[in-house]
């Protein structure tokens, strides 16, 4: 089987007094964060050739450029050697949700950092920032900076309102070119993901050119607004990125703004589509489906009965023909929440009701 290999989409270089960069494979209280674009309010009545360029002209200067240091320990490879450190730059971009100077980047452009600098247009020199909250799970940070005047920001799109196909545009630094703009198109929702321990459940899938430094950065609609944090590219094909939709966005936020660990919902099964299983449970004929491959000791699906070999068939009253149409509906709903689900068991079907947990988290 061919390995996929997923990066993360941030600049990393030595510091020098050259200050060279050399790119590696590591890609690496104005209004709230949380305001979500209503209905049509702020979008154009007609798409014309002006709609992108008049767009990126009031995006772009909300979108900044985040560089940190890292201090990075080698071990000496030969005997009685001792361990050295160097420092290490990282170049990433993020967006402001605040005209009080509110920033949305990835965790992996400030996980472990020190000394975070902010440049933002208009201004000569970059703004220090402090990390307000973080979540190594989800990849996003909240950070802050404190600027003489309010700053412009951007808003949230409507999660729901976003399809596959849709037209986007991406902003960010790739490779320090500052404010890039990039096109595309939604090619797939609902992506899951693994890169390296940190699992990713619910992408955005693009094919606007994105390139380390791009990390953090806005994934715009036509209307200016987010629709994605840009967060990951594959290295084996092209046109193929990742961006953590609006929807994971929005729900973590409240938490990270007072840096709090956002609670992610969680089901607490492993899962596959039926379709393509390797053991299709005996008697069950469909091919849509999602197909529980092990349930997780004492976790909400475990509590509620539900076994390795059942098969989810809606949840909530919504049919669930894909693992990916589970997982987008299990995200969107709340911790503690209870859900009703039919479930194909041993060659009848049946209604069962299961509270929702928290996601444990994953080590950093």
């Amino acid at each position: 089987m061919q390995r996929r290999i997923i990066v993360p989409l941030v600049v990393v270089a030595v510091m020098s007094s050259l200050a060279t960069v050399a790119a590696t494979s590591i890609l690496g209280n104005g209004a709230p964060s949380a305001a979500v674009a209503s209905a049509q309010a702020t979008q154009p009545k007609t798409i014309t050739t002006a709609t992108v360029p008049n767009m990126v002209a009031r995006a772009n200067p909300a979108v900044v450029q985040i560089n940190a240091t890292e201090t990075q320990t080698s071990q000496g490879i030969f005997f009685g050697q001792q361990p050295s450190t160097q420092n290490v730059g990282v170049l990433g971009s993020g967006f402001l949700v605040s005209s009080s100077g509110e920033i949305v980047t990835n965790d992996h452009v400030v996980n472990n950092a020190h000394n975070i600098q902010v440049s933002v247009l208009g201004y000569s020199n970059p703004f220090p920032a402090k990390v307000i909250g973080t979540d190594y799970n989800l990849d996003l940070a909240v950070l802050q900076i404190q600027a003489p005047k309010p700053l412009p920001y951007l808003t949230f799109a409507n999660p729901t309102n976003t399809v596959i196909g849709e037209p986007v545009v991406a902003i960010g630094m790739p490779y320090g070119f500052s404010h890039t703009v990039t096109t595309g198109v939604v090619s797939g929702l609902a992506r899951p993901l693994t890169i390296g321990s940190r699992t990713y459940r619910n992408l955005l899938q693009t094919d606007a050119a994105i390139n380390p430094g791009n990390s953090g950065g806005p994934l715009l609609n036509y209307f200016g607004q987010v629709v994605g944090v840009n967060t990951a590219v594959s290295t084996q094909g092209q046109g193929i990125g990742f961006a953590i939709p609006t929807s994971t966005v929005t729900q973590a936020l409240p938490a990270l703004e007072k840096g709090q660990t956002p609670q992610e919902p969680w089901l607490g099964v492993e899962i596959e589509d039926i379709q393509g299983a390797p053991q299709v449970p005996q008697g069950y004929t469909s091919q849509q489906g999602v197909l529980i491959a092990k349930v997780i000791a004492n976790g909400p699906a475990a509590k509620a009965g539900l076994k390795a070999g059942d098969v989810i068939l809606s949840f909530n009253g919504k049919a669930t023909p894909t693992s990916n149409d589970l997982i987008a509906d299990e995200i969107n709903t709340k911790v503690g929440q209870t859900v009703t689900m039919s479930v194909w068991e041993n060659g009848s079907t049946t209604t069962v009701k299961v509270v929702l947990g928290a996601m444990p988290a994953s080590g950093s």
